[in-house]
């Protein structure tokens, strides 16, 4: 005979497993605990979202008197921070603050290796046995979701979440809290980016360009005349014909990896990995939908160009992306189609091969008639913070998100070196931290507020952590100092990524994804075999082994096994939600 506690283990098995439910009524309803216990007296009746209340209620650091107990779990990641003699998981920095400042004692069901948590998450749920809070990806937010298990956070956020919590949750980061919004009530803290954070771009070998006398391009013509440089005018000065222009690597690609990088497939208004408003006013596949696709179309042929000429390694279709890499720091390639992070990961270990080599980014070059946009999401989710249903205490979790900002986040009252990156080792502690959550916007405002103090020469007013930015990009302007060279190609220098990306914002150079949902069921199923054809198709075409009708026959079959159900899917989806686009809040 199954127990009342096995029969209900077994029932979250089946829900989160094949995420089937099935039920008569809203499996998210609750009885009010004040109501529970007799408070009615004291149940918030107020406006329901955090729009309508911009400040806390309540103190968002009220503590605890006596200290209640939390339990969670915790992944770490491996090799990136270390205890100090003394110190363990279960008490460091974070568990003594917490407790300290919010009558907070978190302990742990759990811990692993990051390399092991995806393992433990999964028996976990299958368990049943879940903690009072946690950090989870956004499948398995949706799974607890559809299975009852979360507890509604309306209310706590309301009346506990910090003046600066909720700034990151309203107005521009609205999108992030959409993610958790379910029926109009909050189910979890999102923590994630939003696009003033990312960036697609193109990082060019400065010192060959200043070899060659060549300027920075801003079209595709002009970049073309730079590839062309690059491989017959010898730019290593080494009297060997051994260079060739962009770094390319098309084996072992990821399923979010077309290949050539999106900042490539940009430059001829193509969008990878998002969903866009086409001019008919309908949602379309960003690469391969009505409008898109005969654009993708022509970057691949103007691939397939450059692979002729030389501009692309004749082996790419067998490189990896460390082999690539390893190309890169041998001095064999000077143009590489990245992202906002290329200096920090992986350009800065050239410097350790080649201290004299120096990369700058460009915004993506013009391939028609007008600047190249960006393909984007307005908020991508990282992680979300959750609440076991039921849980005496769901504030406690808002309290401790608060805490967190200010000690790592908030410029006004961050303790950077104590609780994020240790100085002298870079020891990264804020990792031993179990609900970790970030400013959105944290690098795009460091670079606003770097670049005035720049103008002004003086780092005074910044606080710990762009202070420390700062002196590193000026040591590196003075002294050459290796370790300062992300930074100063990140928030200092006038060709810094941060720079390009605010270049994007303030001419509106971006293209938002419309669809902000999770993938569906269709879509899980069969864009995987859609995937395996299109990078099939792309090194055929780029080698000259098939010729670009083989892209055309890729699109009958994309629109037969994925594309036709799933635009459909997009646009149901889109009308559901009341064709709100996100576009149009951007104009």
């Amino acid at each position: 005979m199954l127990t009342a506690k096995r029969a209900a283990s077994l029932l979250l098995v089946m829900l989160l497993i094949f995420s089937l439910v099935s039920c008569g009524g809203n499996p998210h309803g609750t009885t009010d605990k004040n109501q529970q216990n007799g408070k009615d007296e004291n149940k918030y009746t107020g406006p329901m979202t955090l729009e309508e209340v911009p400040e806390p209620l309540k103190d968002p650091y009220e503590k605890y008197d006596p200290a209640i107990d939390v339990t969670t779990i915790h992944g770490g990641a491996d090799g990136a921070f270390w205890f100090p003699e003394g110190d363990s998981i279960d008490n460091n920095i974070y568990t003594r603050t917490w407790s300290e400042r919010l009558g907070i004692n978190y302990s742990f069901l759990w811990t692993c290796p990051g390399s092991q948590y995806s393992e433990k998450m999964n028996i976990m749920l299958t368990s049943g046995e879940i903690p009072d809070v946690m950090s989870v990806d956004r499948t398995t937010f949706e799974k607890l979701y559809k299975a009852g298990m979360l507890e509604d956070l309306t209310v706590p956020l309301i009346e506990y979440a910090s003046t600066y919590t909720r700034k990151y949750l309203t107005g521009d980061y609205k999108p992030l809290l959409d993610a958790v919004t379910k029926d109009g009530k909050y189910y979890g803290i999102p923590n994630g980016f939003t696009y003033h954070d990312m960036g697609d771009m193109i990082w060019l070998r400065k010192d060959w360009l200043d070899k060659l006398n060549l300027e920075i391009p801003e079209t595709i013509e002009e970049l073309e005349k730079i590839m062309e440089a690059f491989v017959t005018q010898d730019p290593d000065g080494n009297g060997q014909d051994d260079t060739y222009a962009i770094a390319l690597n098309a084996a072992s690609m990821q399923p979010y990896e077309w290949g050539l990088n999106n900042s490539f497939f940009h430059m001829f208004n193509s969008y990878p990995n998002i969903w866009y408003k086409n001019q008919k006013g309908n949602i379309e596949h960003g690469m391969f939908g009505e409008e898109s696709r005969e654009r993708t179309r022509q970057a691949l042929a103007k691939a397939r160009e450059y692979y002729n000429k030389g501009y692309i390694f004749k082996d790419f279709a067998t490189m990896d992306f460390n082999m690539r890499n390893e190309d890169i720091f041998n001095g064999k390639s000077g143009i590489v189609f990245g992202d906002l992070w290329g200096a920090y990961w992986p350009l800065i270990l050239h410097k350790d091969v080649d201290p004299n080599a120096d990369w700058i980014p460009i915004p993506t070059a013009a391939g028609l008639d007008e600047p190249a946009k960006m393909g984007t999401n307005a908020a991508s989710i990282n992680n979300i913070l959750v609440v076991r249903k039921g849980f005496e205490h769901p504030e406690a979790l808002v309290k401790m998100s608060n805490l967190y900002h200010d000690l790592n986040n908030n410029p006004e009252t961050m303790e950077f070196a104590e609780y994020n990156t240790w100085p002298s080792d870079s020891n990264q502690i804020f990792l031993a931290y179990p609900l970790l959550i970030y400013n959105p916007s944290f690098n795009y405002e460091g670079y606003q507020l770097i670049t005035e103090a720049k103008k002004k020469g003086s780092a005074e007013g910044l606080c710990e952590a762009y202070k420390m930015f700062y002196d590193q990009a000026v040591d590196y302007e003075a002294n050459g100092t290796p370790g300062g060279w992300p930074p100063y190609r990140s928030y200092f220098s006038e060709q810094s990524s941060l720079a390009i990306v605010d270049t994007y914002i303030r001419e509106k150079r971006l293209v938002f994804n419309e669809y902000t949902a999770e993938p569906t069921d269709f879509m899980i199923e069969n864009e995987p075999t859609v995937k395996k054809l299109y990078d099939q198709m792309l090194v055929n075409v780029i080698m000259g082994i098939q010729d670009i009708s083989a892209y055309d026959e890729f699109i009958k079959q994309w629109d037969e096994i994925f594309g036709n159900t799933a635009t459909k899917e997009v646009n149901d989806w889109f009308k559901a939600n009341g064709s709100k686009s996100v576009q149009d809040n951007f104009k």
